[in-house]
């Protein structure tokens, strides 16, 4: 039984765009950028990858304090984010009132803009939606 989802990703560019297309293989679904061509809509789960520092860009800001149920009704991230910084995504989140269901965190790149990312560390993630993925079902 294939669920309504959405595979997306922020920054444009790194190793979030990496994990995201690796996922979007997977699972047969096209993964784009934060904020997406085509917003969400009734999707029953989002799978978000994101990097971002202690603070928020507009776009990303809005992007997650929109994510109404309307739009989507569970959200995972997979994020090399701190803890506080985590802590935020989740509040705007649930502030919409979608649920943030699971958090992985995942290791970041020195350099920001490199997208190299090792075969054990996507196996992790795949085998990580996956699981989120079944415990939906």
């Amino acid at each position: 039984m294939a669920i309504k989802m959405k595979i997306l990703h922020y920054p444009e560019n790194g190793k979030m765009t990496t994990f995201a297309n690796g996922l979007s293989e997977v699972f047969d679904v096209k993964s784009d950028k934060i904020p997406p061509a085509y917003n969400c809509d009734k999707d029953r789960l989002l799978i978000a990858g994101i990097s971002t520092g202690k603070t928020f860009s507009a776009d990303l800001s809005m992007f997650l304090r929109g994510l109404s149920k309307d739009r989507v009704q569970n959200v995972a991230i997979f994020t090399d984010s701190n803890d506080e910084v985590i802590a935020t995504m989740k509040s705007y989140i649930e502030g919409a009132g979608a649920k943030v269901v699971d958090v992985k965190k995942v290791k970041g790149s020195f350099l920001p803009f490199l997208k190299g990312v090792k075969p054990e560390e996507m196996a992790d993630l795949k085998a990580w939606a996956n699981e989120v993925i079944e415990n939906l079902k």
